[in-house]
């Protein structure tokens, strides 16, 4: 709760569940939705799987789900789910239809929704971009920042690096150190308010292949991403596709119990890493297609055409959407 209320782009409101139990987690949960009269109760986290859902008695109020593949993998039907959302480009490919008869697919990237600083900040042109920017996400579970950081320090190439973690990240002390020793221009932002407009400064970007890859699209930063977990394959070998990425190693690399990588294979894929963004980054004309097409890929209608599913009787005669409630 203090995270969303730190961040100077919170808008909404917070209601904690806090019951012991996870019966009484369903009870507290059904109850709030009759106290606020919502018409839709939407979830996201991998621990609302399918005895969760079940286990929910909403009444009037429909269910829906943001997914990345995990409804498919489980592979339950569930007749329950009244909207799915997977905003990965190609996603309406996906067999949701089978898995969840009931349900209006909100699926592909016609249905991507960003932080509203996305679409705020101004696209900088690629000739006046000069970083390579580090990011793996909000606590950096595979532990990659520092050994990747050492790896550049061991090259022979200075390049000027930015680096963001997240708040989660747990390794500060030892990070900051590094940076202070480095014989590289390295700058580093913690727990980032401005992320979009760092975004638009990275001639290349090394970045963690979770849902931060929707965000480097929209701001049509060319990237390596580094594929770490199963749940993150489809969407980076889709985006792979689109050219403005390319995807490391992809399954070669899993991430093992409690997100650690085998200390050789870790240490091959950052030599991978390293090679190629060194690489990339004396191919110009690369990096500039690369931006050019993350620019014809990424889209700007995803929440309305979400609301439009939640609440079609809202949109007129002229398929506008009227936002009064």
């Amino acid at each position: 709760m203090a995270h969303c209320q730190s961040r100077s782009d919170w808008v909404g409101e917070i209601h904690l569940v806090v019951s012991t139990s996870l019966y009484d987690e369903y009870q507290e949960l059904q109850q709030l939705c009759v106290k606020e009269k919502a018409d839709w109760l939407i979830l996201d986290g991998y621990q609302f799987d399918f005895n969760y859902r079940k286990s929910l008695n909403l009444n009037a109020c429909k269910l829906a789900m943001l997914d990345d593949g995990q409804l498919i993998k489980a592979h339950i039907e569930d007749s329950q789910l009244a909207m799915i959302v997977n905003w990965a480009s190609g996603a309406e490919a996906l067999t949701y239809r089978k898995l969840a008869p009931n349900a209006q697919c909100c699926t592909g990237a016609s249905y991507r929704v960003l932080r509203q600083e996305f679409y705020q900040v101004k696209t900088l042109p690629f000739d006046k971009r000069n970083r390579l920017i580090i990011t793996f996400g909000g606590s950096d579970p595979s532990q990659l920042t520092l050994p990747l950081l050492k790896h550049f320090d061991d090259s022979f190439i200075r390049l000027p690096i930015t680096i963001i973690t997240g708040s989660g990240y747990q390794h500060l002390d030892a990070l900051s150190d590094l940076i202070k020793q480095s014989p590289l221009s390295v700058e580093h932002f913690h727990d980032c308010q401005h992320v979009a407009s760092v975004f638009q400064q990275a001639r290349l970007v090394v970045s963690a292949a979770g849902a931060s890859q929707f965000e480097l699209l929209h701001c049509a930063a060319p990237s390596i991403l580094v594929v770490t977990a199963d749940n993150q394959l489809f969407a980076s070998e889709q985006a792979s596709k689109q050219g403005w990425c390319f995807v490391s190693v992809k399954r070669a690399i899993q991430a093992q119990a409690h997100h650690e990588l085998d200390t050789k294979v870790k240490e091959q894929l950052l030599a991978q890493i390293v090679q190629k963004t060194i690489a990339l980054w004396h191919q110009p004309e690369q990096l500039r297609n690369m931006h050019g097409n993350a620019i014809l890929a990424r889209q700007q209608n995803g929440f309305d055409n979400i609301y439009a599913g939640l609440y079609p009787e809202l949109v007129n005669q002229s398929g506008q959407i009227t936002h009064d409630e």
